[in-house]
């Protein structure tokens, strides 16, 4: 479980439907502190996770359990079907 700091991320003359599906995230712990940045897009069929270093993490939409959001915080729950297992993520 974890937190989200996001804003719509972007360059200029970048296509501008992928900027409109992509925030600046930031994972958080169940305390608060900050551990990973990453960028989180949001497509028709999934929820993916980027991260430098890293290869992307995708969680299908079809697998979800339940989502929701605040001014703060987007959190969602996966199922046991997704390729990281069930688990609550928060961004």
């Amino acid at each position: 479980m974890g937190s989200c700091v996001s804003a719509l991320s972007g360059s200029r003359g970048a296509d501008r439907n992928r900027r409109e599906r992509t925030f600046q995230v930031w994972n958080l712990d169940e305390q608060g502190v900050e551990l990973n940045p990453g960028k989180m897009e949001v497509n028709a069929t999934d929820l993916v996770l980027y991260q430098r270093g890293r290869p992307p993490v995708r969680w299908p939409l079809r697998g979800l359990r339940r989502y929701g959001f605040d001014a703060q915080l987007f959190s969602f729950e996966s199922g046991r079907r997704c390729p990281t297992g069930s688990g609550i993520y928060a961004f």
